[in-house]
């Protein structure tokens, strides 16, 4: 993918985020494919994003940028954003729940 101008980058931006909508955004995403598909990833990460808070998983600082950048990167992870990562996370969570309440309790010390 072709990197955008930092011009477009703020629209893309803008048009992410909600605070450009409409048809005359929607025609000129459709004259930049490169554009559209900048956003399209941006909105599958942002999705990513509320699984994750929905499952109640912290995440570092930063988490999001780099998820967008590794995604530039490599396109084929975008499949991996399709799978529900906040599933997956959640399944852990259930898991190590499992797996802790199931351990006998600590011994009392004396």
């Amino acid at each position: 993918m072709l990197p955008l101008s930092d011009a477009d980058a703020a629209i893309v931006a803008d048009i992410v985020d909600g605070t450009r909508s409409g048809p005359e955004w929607d025609a000129w995403l459709a004259a930049r494919p490169e554009a559209a598909a900048e956003v399209a990833i941006a909105r599958r990460v942002q999705a990513l994003m509320r699984e994750l808070a929905a499952a109640a998983i912290v995440v570092p600082p930063g988490f999001e940028a780099r998820v967008l950048e590794r995604v530039r990167a490599d396109s084929t992870l975008l499949d991996l954003l399709d799978l529900g990562l906040g599933a997956l996370g959640r399944t852990v969570l259930e898991l190590l729940t499992a797996f802790f309440g199931v351990l006998p309790a600590p011994a009392p010390t004396r």
